[in-house]
């Protein structure tokens, strides 16, 4: 019977684990355990506890807190980073979640990203952003991020802040 018990929650445990929605979890799924992707996942926890020790600003920090996981897997691999194109496959898989809206899409060449977003009132619930082309990599946050936050660290541009871009 305790076998039974054990069994049953550790069951329920793995399917309520798996709540990305299903272009995430297929990616995952389909290349974490593959030779040259690299897979890191951060729990909110994890990130609040470092971003106390670090150096940031009140918006970096509230950031970082208001964040509950961090999933990314990149292809590491030159060549099968050469045979793949994350954004391909996964777009419309993702795309076809009308949960999620596009945010931003950007392409220049044969490269492209783009960030989706599930909006929850004024807070973004989860945020996708897929890389596919010379690069590859699929990026998942989890949390209530405020959009004017993000907008506000974005528009910082100095190269000893969060968000820094060299153009």
């Amino acid at each position: 019977m305790k076998k039974s018990v054990i069994v049953l929650l550790a069951t329920l445990f793995v399917f309520t684990s798996c709540t990305d929605d299903s272009g995430v979890s297929k990616a995952f799924l389909k290349y974490s355990y593959k030779s040259g992707v690299t897979t890191v996942i951060i729990p909110g926890w994890l990130l609040s506890t470092a971003s106390a020790f670090a150096d940031l600003e009140d918006e970096e920090q509230e950031l970082l807190s208001s964040i509950d996981k961090v999933k990314v897997l990149s292809i590491e691999d030159h060549d099968l980073n050469a045979r793949t194109n994350l954004h391909n496959e996964f777009y419309s898989k993702i795309n076809a979640d009308h949960s999620f809206e596009e945010l931003l899409m950007v392409q220049e060449q044969d490269d492209q990203v783009t960030i989706f977003g599930k909006m929850d009132g004024n807070v973004i619930r989860e945020m996708i952003i897929l890389v596919g082309g010379s690069d590859n990599a699929l990026v998942y946050l989890k949390g209530e991020i405020k959009p004017e936050l993000i907008n506000n660290l974005v528009h910082k541009n100095s190269k000893d802040k969060f968000f820094a871009f060299d153009y």
